[in-house]
């Protein structure tokens, strides 16, 4: 069973669309929700990762959640999401992330060539040029060679460069895309609004 946090800030409903097209069996998740290791929470988002991580700690979900990676379960995240899998982000100093992957958020570095929000469509750089052992974006996943949509303004800073499973390409480098920690995987883009590849990519991760 899927189950998706449906923030009162998120892309609940392209996510709820791509779900029905694709017949994923899903509920809205509930912190009193009894869990096994087989489910999945899709945890999306949009806006602040303060705002987020009140959320999720107001309502329970925050607990919740680590329970359920603590005892073998899958958590994706998408845009904000992902960024609240790490410990921090300078967007918003002194709050706390869930912390299930080492490493903080920081703002994308300024760049003339390089708009900030970064928005729009991006190629991805797999794992075969970062040099990755960590395989949700390997060639089994159909996505190689296809563009992914973009909505952010902060960038993951895993503390392992192993857990960045995808990235794109920015004037001062490489920067993460997506990120993956055994059972936690994260992406940056959004799959649920990139067309058939992100639905690939999702039934990939899915399944």
């Amino acid at each position: 069973m899927i189950r998706v946090v449906n923030f009162p800030f998120c892309n609940f409903y392209s996510l709820e669309r791509y779900l029905r097209i694709r017949s994923h069996d899903f509920q809205v998740c509930s912190p009193s929700d009894q869990l096994t290791s087989n489910d999945t929470i899709l945890l999306p988002g949009v806006g602040t990762f303060s705002q987020g991580m009140d959320y999720l700690s107001a309502t329970g979900l925050s607990k919740m959640i680590l329970a359920h990676v603590s005892a073998g379960g899958r958590v994706v995240g998408i845009c904000l999401g992902m960024q609240m899998l790490l410990e921090a982000s300078s967007e918003s100093p002194g709050v706390n992330g869930l912390g299930l992957i080492p490493g903080a958020c920081e703002r994308i570095p300024a760049s003339a060539s390089f708009s900030v929000p970064h928005i729009g469509w991006n190629a991805l750089v797999l794992p075969a040029v970062l040099h990755n052992s960590v395989q949700q974006l390997g060639p089994s996943s159909g996505v190689s060679n296809c563009d992914f949509y973009f909505v952010h303004s902060f960038v993951a800073r895993p503390v392992s460069s192993d857990a960045i499973t995808a990235a794109f390409q920015h004037p001062s480098g490489l920067l993460a895309a997506a990120v993956a920690k055994e059972n936690v995987i994260g992406f940056q883009f959004h799959p649920e609004k990139s067309g058939s590849a992100g639905y690939t990519l999702l039934d990939h991760v899915l399944s």
